[in-house]
């Protein structure tokens, strides 16, 4: 063969591994932007999945958000929620399990009268959220994650409807309670921050109701031996209400405010 024949023949092998070579470039680079696109949509669809998941609708029903009710201060000091102005002629302390049904009955038939009260100056009424019928829930642990909640609430802002709420809306004892997802989401719905939000789904009050619970348990039981702990445990300036049946004990209270 001669060198020219040589020359040419080379040159077109050339020119076919320059084209081969575009060409698998080419595949690579299609290949290389169909795996970025498969990327993106496997990104994106699991944005848009857990954005789904997350919700209102897919979080169980809503609790129901109380009506409002008169204007009070509140504070919180220690595990206690004070209501009312520090300076008012009457403590009124309220020992309640959220799970409790005579708590619920309780505020049903009280909270309107008390929540006048502090908003009047005639009392501070004192909340002290327990837990003693964590076991009672489905799943258990309801008593806590309420009470909990409920101290970030008032840290929040946002406590007197969110306290009523839980108490208008109680779960029954011994059924489905409401999940730490829809306590965020009311929350949400009376203007509570992502702090509020943050508090809830860390838990970070759990062990603070717990300890309460047994502080409460061991105060009420050195104040009189006889008295088994329970909720709703009632004092007024520091003294035991043997029975909250009528509303006589309360309109004791208040009428030596208005002395």
């Amino acid at each position: 063969m001669s060198a020219e024949r040589t020359q040419d023949k080379r040159a077109r092998e050339g020119a076919q591994a320059v084209a081969a070579a575009r060409s698998g470039g080419g595949s690579r680079m299609v290949i290389a932007g169909v795996a970025i696109i498969v990327a993106l949509i496997v990104v994106v669809g699991g944005a848009l999945f857990f954005q789904h998941r997350n919700q209102p609708q897919n979080l169980g029903p809503a609790i129901p958000v109380a009506a409002a009710g008169p204007q009070y201060p509140v504070a919180v000091q220690g595990d206690s929620i004070v209501t009312g102005s520090p300076q008012a002629p009457v403590t009124i302390d309220i020992y309640e399990d959220f799970l409790c049904p005579h708590c619920g009955q309780f505020e049903h038939t009280y909270h309107p009268q008390l929540a006048q009260a502090a908003a009047d100056g005639k009392a501070k009424v004192v909340y002290h959220p327990v837990a003693i019928l964590d076991s009672r829930s489905v799943p258990p642990g309801y008593s806590t994650l309420a009470a909990g909640a409920t101290l970030c609430a008032a840290n929040a802002g946002v406590f007197p409807r969110f306290h009523d709420s839980l108490f208008t809306s109680q779960p029954v004892e011994g059924g489905p309670s409401w999940t730490a997802a829809q306590l965020q989401q009311l929350g949400t719905a009376l203007g509570a921050g992502n702090g509020f939000t943050s508090c809830v789904q860390n838990g970070a009050n759990q062990q603070r109701i717990a300890t309460a619970t047994d502080n409460a348990s061991n105060y009420i039981s050195g104040l009189r031996s006889d008295h088994l702990f329970g909720t709703p445990t009632v004092l007024v300036n520091g003294k035991i209400v043997s029975d909250i049946s009528t509303g006589l004990w309360l309109d004791q209270a208040l009428s030596g405010a208005n002395r």
